[in-house]
């Protein structure tokens, strides 16, 4: 099977009904009915209906952080057929960007594997060509748990109190920069147009998530104009819900265009690690409500250009 390709958000302004279109096909792919089938559901292209199912899914109990996923074990074919099914999704997406240049480029962020690996992957395109204005590292003021810090402490990372202090301490060791400068208490920068952001959360006391660190860095760091491009630096299994985001958030309401690449963990032995199964299935969860979220909006959208 062919993975399928992202929904499409190209400076100046996308086009709805091209990007519901792209939703719709992807909802109706014959790998996503037969994993909802292989998981005892009825198959169905009703994004509404997808959503409600994959609930089934959700294997950190809504709140828990990624790395606290429950892993389950399941029978060797079995797991081996869930995971072709789940690429054949195009969960993934590209691993390197169209272009050569784009106005801004954002790093996503999470935990401190996640955040240096990412920025690794990142300046190893800078120093391969890659131009970009503006490059930003986004994370949230969620305080690292003891994993971390231990983690911090053996790469000799100095302290890395909150997520967003990870992403910065990953900017200096992969961008070789020095102290950033504090602009406030959650946004600090270096010359050259350089960013880290702890965007602030909509649903206090739960920590920003990947869609208030984009609306975060439009509103604080740089709004941006109809005819930039913007990169998304992730890895593979978050690409597709966080592109999905990312056009809502940032391409629709601004009408710039939106690129998302991800690395394979495999590519970055360093910082990847083999997920398991049942993580690479709440990544599916996840791209079936950023997408039916991305549909509505869509759909909204093309009623409000045809009034």
């Amino acid at each position: 099977m062919e993975p399928l390709v992202l929904p499409p958000c190209e400076p100046g302004g996308q086009d709805p009904r091209e990007v519901a279109a792209s939703v719709e096909a992807w909802a109706a792919a014959p790998a996503l009915a037969e994993l909802v089938a292989e998981f005892g559901g009825t198959p169905s292209a009703d994004l509404d209906a997808l959503a409600g199912f994959c609930a089934v899914w959700d294997y950190r109990g809504g709140v828990k952080e990624r790395f606290d996923t429950e892993r389950i074990d399941f029978e060797s074919d079995r797991d081996r057929r869930i995971r072709e099914l789940m690429h054949a999704l195009g969960m993934g997406g590209p691993p390197a960007p169209a272009h050569r240049r784009y106005d801004h480029v954002l790093v996503l962020g999470g935990g401190i594997r996640v955040a240096l690996g990412r920025t690794d992957y990142t300046a190893r395109l800078l120093a391969d060509g890659l131009a970009t204005t503006t490059l930003t590292g986004l994370g949230s003021q969620r305080w690292r748990d003891d994993r971390e810090f231990r983690e911090g402490a053996r790469l000799g990372l100095g302290p890395v109190d909150t997520e967003a202090d990870m992403m910065a301490a990953a900017f200096r060791k992969f961008l070789h920069l020095g102290e950033a400068r504090a602009v406030n208490e959650w946004h600090r920068e270096w010359d050259g147009d350089i960013h880290v952001l702890a965007a602030p959360s909509t649903r206090p006391p739960l920590r920003a998530n990947t869609a208030d660190t984009l609306t975060g860095w439009a509103e604080i760091v740089r709004t941006p104009a109809k005819t930039d491009r913007v990169l998304l630096v992730t890895n593979a299994p978050y690409v597709r819900h966080q592109h999905c985001d990312a056009i809502r958030l940032l391409g629709s309401r601004y009408g710039c265009g939106i690129e998302t690449i991800g690395f394979d963990d495999a590519a970055m032995a360093d910082w990847g690690r083999p997920l398991s199964t049942t993580e690479l299935l709440q990544e599916v969860r996840s791209s079936i409500l950023a997408m039916r979220n991305l549909h509505r909006h869509a759909q909204d959208s093309a009623a409000t250009t045809a009034r």
